[in-house]
C-alpha cells in the first residue's frame, strides 16, 4: 500500500467520523477540525504526487 493510499484511508475514516457530528456545520468546532484535517491530508497527497512526478 502506498503512502497516498494510506492517507486516503485516513481521509475516508475522518469523513465518516465528521458525518456523526451534530450539527453538520463549520460552526461546530469539531466538525470544522475534521474538515481541516481532511484538507491537510489532501494537500499532503498532492505534495507526494508532485514529488513522484519529478523522480
Amino acid at each position: 500500500m502506498t503512502d497516498e493510499q494510506r492517507l486516503q484511508q485516513m481521509i475516508d475514516e475522518l469523513r465518516r467520523m465528521r458525518e456523526r457530528c451534530e450539527p453538520k456545520s463549520n460552526q461546530n468546532p469539531r466538525y470544522l477540525r475534521y474538515s481541516n484535517a481532511v484538507s491537510a491530508l489532501r494537500w499532503i497527497i498532492d505534495d507526494l504526487a508532485k514529488e513522484r512526478a519529478f523522480e
